[in-house]
């Protein structure tokens, strides 16, 4: 049986205000909104999907059925919606941060990641190419972001994320990799000795200089241009020394 509210109609609801606050993520409680049909369904099976979203008179499907249902009136479901073409359904998820303790041994690491595309693409490639997490700095991007969250296609909801400082990796024992410009050829490289943090900076500063003191730095060997876009080498460097 459905638990549906009354339908949300102004803009100065308390719940309504709520919702435009988790676009960015609510760190505290791990609360963030999925948007369209393939993310609230991902969430539903992962066990994440605390609450359905939709308008006014839409019905909702019998597989959701059991997600207490928030109403909202089109022009505030339009107004939450972050894309032209309206989803036809929206969610409040829940997926927690881990701790360092379930990293595992091969874990991708993004240092002061800014950009919600970068990070969301990068956390969706780790999974695909079978890395243990992903950790961040604690001046990254939230991964509960929305654009984050889009961007990983619901790869979030099955690889563990940490907010984790990279000198706590350091001292339990991982290797540390770098990506930089100075950094030697990674085709120097057979494969990243277990286990490992692969590290990748921001945009537009890069690894920060205090943590290049940690591991060895490693660049891509390129003509004509001098760096790439930080999603695009993580997709390389990932591939690059992925788990056979």
């Amino acid at each position: 049986m459905n638990i549906s509210q009354a339908i949300i109609e102004s803009k100065d609801n308390k719940r309504y205000k709520e919702l435009l606050k988790l676009k960015k993520g609510n760190k505290e409680e791990c609360l963030f909104l999925v948007q369209g049909e393939d993310l609230v369904e991902e969430a539903k099976r992962s066990e994440k999907l605390k609450e359905l979203i939709v308008m006014e008179d839409d019905e909702v499907p019998c597989h959701l059925s059991s997600v207490p249902t928030i109403r909202l009136k089109r022009e505030l479901y339009r107004e939450l919606a972050e894309f032209q073409s309206l989803p036809k359904f929206m969610g409040v998820a829940k997926n927690s941060l881990q701790t360092i303790d379930e990293a595992g041994d091969s874990v991708i690491y993004l240092d002061g990641v800014q950009d919600p595309g970068n990070c969301g693409t990068i956390i969706r490639t780790a999974l695909a190419f079978g890395y243990s997490a992903v950790a961040l700095s604690q001046d990254s991007v939230s991964p509960f972001n929305s654009k984050v969250v889009q961007s990983t296609k619901g790869a979030l909801f099955h690889l563990p994320l940490i907010k984790e400082d990279l000198k706590s990796f350091f001292e339990r024992g991982y290797h540390i990799y770098l990506t930089a410009l100075e950094g030697v050829d990674e085709r120097t490289i057979s494969k990243l000795e277990a286990p490992f943090v692969l590290v990748f900076g921001n945009e537009g500063q890069g690894v920060k200089k205090e943590n290049l003191k940690l591991g060895k730095s490693l660049r891509i060997e390129m003509s004509g241009i001098d760096s790439l876009n930080v999603g695009v080498a993580a997709g390389i460097f990932m591939y690059r020394f992925r788990k056979e």
